[in-house]
This record gives C-alpha cells, sequence and structure tokens, in this order.
C-alpha cells in the first residue's frame, strides 16, 4: 500500500466519521428523550408555533372536503375534513379551527369516548391524535413508534363499555389497543390474507360490542369475541362496504351502504335485501330516536325513510356551489342525538346544516376560522417535536436523503478499513525478515505528512511575498530616491528568501518521491 492511498484512506475516515457523528448525535439525544421524557418533565411541554416550520399549519385549501362528521351527547359538533378539524359547540353558529398540536389536518375518522367527551381520538393520514380537553389541546400522537406500523388510518372505534379498547382501520390491516391508544399491535392483515391489507371500516355490534365487524377490498370478516379468530362472512352478497350501521334489536338488524346498493338484514345477516331504488350508497344513518327513520345519501341526493327503509323520500337539498371536479358530491350525512330533526351534510364543496329535519339547507362557512391564526396561537407538544425530529420529518426529505448518504458513509468507512487492514497484514507478510518495518514504515508516514505540510506552507509564504513585492514595485514610483534605496535592499532580501523557499520546496520534493518509492 502506498504512503499516499494511507493518507487519503484516513482523510477519508475522518470527515465522513465526522458528518456520521452529527447524525449520530441527533438521533441519540432525541432517543434518549423520548425514552426518558416523562422522568425529565416534558410530558405536558409544548412548543410555540413560532419555532416551527408553517409546515405544520399550513392550510391551502378554501372549500374543505367533509370526510368524517361526529358530535357528543353534550353538543359538541366536530367535522373533519381534508384541511382540517372543526368544533361547533352551538348547533353550527360559529366555528373553532382545532389545530394545537395536530400538525396532520387530514382527517379520516373521528372516535369519542363513550363516558368522557371531552376524550376524542382523531384518525389522520399519519397517525392518531388524542386530546382530553374536547379538541382544544391535542396532545397525544400515535404512529409507528406507538405500534401502528401503517399511519394512514381509514376508521375508528371504541369498546361501548371498556373505553380502554380501541380498534383503527388502516391501510395496512386492523390494529388494536387496550391502553387508549399508547400502544398496538395488529390483529387483521397478515394472517390468512394478504399482508398489509388495506381495511375501510370498523364496526361493533350493537348487541354483542365484543363481535368485530370490518369491510376490505376482499370483503367482510367477522370476530366473535376471539380477536384472532377471523372468517369471512356475507361474500356472496356484501363487496365493497361504503357504510355500515348496526341496531340493537333482537334479532340484530343491519343496513350496509356498498357501491352495489343498499342492503338489509332484519335476522343478524343470514338474509339479506337489497334496495332496489339505489346504485351506490356512501353514507347511512339512522335516527338515535326513531329507528325507524334513515336517512342515506346516493352521492348526489340525500333521502329519507320513515318505515324502515321499505319507501324513501327526497330531502329538497341543492346546493348551488360547485367543487373543483364539477358537480358537488355529498361524502357524509349525520343526525345529532337532540330531540330536534338538526341533519348535517358533508360535501366536497364544505359543510351544510339543515335545522327543520332537511326542508332547508344553509351552508358553514368553516374556511373563515382559520383566517388570523397566529404562530402564537398555533403550538405542537415537545415530545411530539422530538419525534419528528428524531424521524427526520421534522427537517424534510433532504434531510433523509443525508442520513442515506451517512449510512452508505458508514459502509465505506467499513470497507475502507478493511482494505487498509489487510494492506498492512500483507505488507508485514512481504517483509517479515525485518523487525523495524513497522516502525519504518509509520515514520514515512510521519515523514509524507510533514512533508506535505511544509509543502503547503511554502507555496504559501511564497505567495505572500509575491504580494509584497507587488507593493514594494508600486512604493518605488511614489517615494524619494532615498527611501528607494531603502526598498530595494528590502526586494534584494526577499529575492534571497524567495531563492531559498524554492530550495527548501526541491528538497521536499525529494524527500516526497523517497518516501513513494
Amino acid at each position: 500500500m502506498k504512503i499516499r492511498s494511507f493518507k487519503n484512506t484516513r482523510n477519508f475516515h475522518k470527515w465522513v466519521g465526522l458528518v456520521c457523528a452529527i447524525f449520530f448525535i441527533i438521533l441519540s439525544i432525541s432517543g434518549f428523550i423520548l425514552m426518558h421524557y416523562d422522568g425529565l418533565g416534558l410530558n405536558n411541554v409544548v412548543v410555540s408555533g413560532k419555532f416551527l416550520p408553517d409546515k405544520y399549519f399550513k392550510l391551502a385549501a378554501h372549500k374543505r372536503t367533509v370526510q368524517v362528521i361526529n358530535a357528543t351527547n353534550h353538543g359538541a359538533l366536530f367535522v373533519g375534513t381534508d384541511y382540517g378539524l372543526y368544533r361547533s359547540r352551538d348547533d353550527g353558529n360559529t366555528w373553532a379551527h382545532l389545530e394545537q398540536g395536530m400538525f396532520n389536518q387530514n382527517i379520516h375518522a373521528l372516535a369519542i369516548d363513550p363516558r368522557d367527551p371531552d376524550t376524542l381520538y382523531a384518525g389522520t393520514s399519519g397517525g392518531i391524535f388524542k386530546t382530553e380537553d374536547g379538541g382544544d389541546h391535542w396532545t397525544d400522537w400515535f404512529d409507528a413508534s406507538s405500534g401502528l406500523s401503517n399511519g394512514e388510518i381509514n376508521d375508528l372505534a371504541i369498546h361501548p363499555d371498556n373505553p380502554e379498547i380501541l380498534y383503527a382501520a388502516t391501510q395496512g390491516g386492523l390494529f388494536y389497543s387496550d391502553d387508549a391508544g399508547d400502544s398496538w399491535e395488529l390483529l387483521f392483515g397478515g394472517k390468512g390474507v394478504r399482508k398489509d391489507i388495506p381495511i375501510k371500516r370498523v364496526r361493533l355490534s350493537s348487541v354483542d360490542p365484543d363481535d368485530i365487524y370490518i369491510a376490505s377490498e376482499n370483503g367482510m370478516y367477522r370476530s366473535n369475541h376471539d380477536r384472532n379468530q377471523w372468517e369471512p362472512t356475507w361474500a356472496d352478497r356484501i363487496s365493497e362496504v361504503l357504510s355500515m350501521v348496526s341496531l340493537k334489536t333482537d334479532p340484530e338488524f343491519f343496513y350496509i351502504g356498498t357501491r352495489n346498493g343498499l342492503f338489509k338484514s332484519f335476522n343478524r345477516g343470514r338474509n339479506w335485501v337489497k334496495d332496489k331504488h339505489f346504485k351506490t350508497v356512501p353514507s347511512l344513518i339512522v335516527d338515535p330516536n326513531n329507528i325507524a327513520r334513515l336517512t342515506i345519501s346516493n352521492g348526489k341526493k340525500i333521502l329519507v325513510s320513515k318505515d324502515g327503509g321499505d319507501s324513501w323520500k327526497p330531502m329538497k337539498f341543492k346546493p348551488a356551489q360547485r367543487s373543483s371536479s364539477g358537480a358537488v358530491t355529498i361524502k357524509k350525512v349525520f343526525q345529532t342525538q337532540t330531540p330536534s330533526p338538526f341533519l348535517v351534510a358533508g360535501t366536497t364543496a364544505g359543510l351544510f346544516i339543515s335545522r327543520d329535519g332537511g326542508a332547508h339547507w344553509q351552508e358553514q362557512e368553516l374556511s373563515n376560522s382559520a383566517k388570523g391564526s397566529s404562530s402564537d396561537a398555533r403550538k405542537m407538544d415537545l415530545v411530539k417535536l422530538i419525534t419528528e425530529i428524531h424521524t427526520g420529518r421534522f427537517f424534510g426529505n433532504y434531510f433523509m436523503l443525508l442520513v442515506d448518504l451517512a449510512t452508505l458513509g458508514l459502509v465505506l468507512l467499513v470497507i475502507s478499513g478493511i482494505w487498509v487492514g489487510m494492506n498492512r497484514k500483507k505488507l508485514r507478510r512481504q517483509k517479515k525478515d525485518s523487525p523495524t518495518e513497522d516502525v519504518e514504515e509509520d515514520l514515512l508516514i510521519n515523514v509524507q505528512e510533514t512533508a506535505d505540510d511544509l509543502y503547503n506552507e511554502t507555496n504559501e509564504i511564497h505567495d505572500m511575498i509575491e504580494h509584497i513585492s507587488n507593493h514594494l514595485e508600486k512604493c518605488k514610483t511614489v517615494y524619494m530616491s532615498q527611501e528607494k534605496k531603502e526598498i530595494e535592499e528590502i526586494d534584494r532580501h526577499i529575492i534571497t528568501l524567495d531563492k531559498k523557499m524554492h530550495h527548501l520546496m526541491q528538497r521536499i520534493g525529494e524527500i516526497e518521491k523517497f518516501t513513494r518509492n
């Protein structure tokens, strides 16, 4: 191995090791804080939005597409859209944009604790957020670090008798938590079916909440009490489920809306009747005060039935607004549990409310509630911020690219280290008769490095001499003859110094040539 190659390899080790060390320090410190955040007293610490990138709070769309609607028994109405989560506590007259701690604004699902209406879970395209104060602050965020290997949430369900038990339908399967979301495990998605199968809907039976129904692209599945045992159900009739309602009757009634129409069963799914009035049913609800009153949407109209689905009557719902893709599409229909016929319709062009059972509808300006939101009003939980830093999402895609390069650099460090070791071993075998070989080799390396350093320094001195000489030439044209003599004397000494420097450079070149041989 040549001395020059050894030096270049050592320089490579030094600089690549420095870059890798920076990433390791970030990962180590953030990882340590995440493991001991409770002991460090960081559990309830928040960071002001003025220290955070705008990407966590930026809303770009004027009209929101409503994706989920839910309400508490105390009159709070929640609307999740593709660009934010909104809450109203006065029947839709005013709206608040909930964003403190919720840095993912694409809301897919909402679940409310049946015993504590201030505890909510919001499923997004990037994990599940939790609040314990009615949505004012979202202090918990569940993603891959808590067991959700796929963070795109399609649906959520809470056990009515034990709110600690949650189910999350994701693009990667059905996940289960028995500690209010702190940890998750995969129940369905990798056993007996294709891995990472998307689950679109999850529903618990109204008669027996331990009976779980899920809808996937492969059909419907059911689990009776044993969450690890799943069986296909209604595969010959039901497919592409969009909405599902279970009624607490004896026997249990089911209404399922699909892309192929509305299906009804009045004997717990043993027999099904297809309603001939509909081709697709994206949204379906039952009046909580009258189970014979059904309200559905076929994407274009809202229809109501007062006799359990035997006959239907369209409502006067004709929004004049147009979405960017053309006609307004009705995505969700919701009815609150208040005695009055309070209906909510979510569309691709925004939110509409009827306070008279569907006779008249009023559009809600959700986008106005996001105006004037300053950085001081936007906050993020410190632990979640550290999680973003630890995973690299805080720094963006370029940071992930640098991490990949640093990983590649580590591989090169190992390879180059092995190469250096093998070459040294080879030299020892070739010159094993010389007991002073290692000493001589190290000495040659030091001589080479010293020669290189002297060479660089002499070049710098030479440049300085030339710079001084240029200034002396200018001085000769300005000062009197007496000063010119002094200047010429200085110039003569500089020329002598320059010759000696050239001679030194020649000697260094000879040393370098010797070490290379």
